[in-house]
């Protein structure tokens, strides 16, 4: 079952999408859009990863995570595919070191799925000053 969020009040859009507004949504749906193309992961997964990497390091809990996967964009999937199944996605595509299991109910992206997730989107990295001095 998919819900057009054009046609309801700001207020529950504000609760449906899970922040305060849709353009906020639609940046992170590219970013989605990006980790789907290069991981190939399943959106609910992306989502998922998404939300890891914007958690910047601190814990996304399975309630974290239930709340997020399945709102993308205009439509919400009201059948989203459950934390731990997005997860193993995640593991397998992106890499098993990607994320820490923090005593069996939270998730933490580790820097090196920060490095992955950062280049996925773009980003260039100059290793060729790394231990030089000067």
């Amino acid at each position: 079952m998919r819900l057009d969020l054009a046609h309801l009040p700001q207020r529950l859009v504000s609760i449906v999408v899970g922040g305060p507004s849709l353009p906020a949504r639609r940046s992170a749906d590219r970013r989605r859009i990006l980790y789907h193309q290069v991981f190939g992961l399943r959106p609910d997964a992306a989502c998922l990863l998404d939300q890891l990497v914007q958690a910047d390091g601190r814990l996304v809990t399975n309630q974290d995570a239930l709340r997020i996967i399945g709102r993308r964009g205009q439509v919400v999937d009201l059948r989203p595919r459950s934390p731990e199944v997005c997860m193993l996605d995640i593991r397998t595509k992106v890499g098993s070191d990607a994320v820490e299991t923090v005593r069996d109910c939270a998730w933490r992206i580790t820097p090196l799925g920060r490095i992955r997730a950062a280049r996925a989107r773009g980003v260039v990295f100059n290793l060729d000053k790394i231990g030089r001095k000067g």
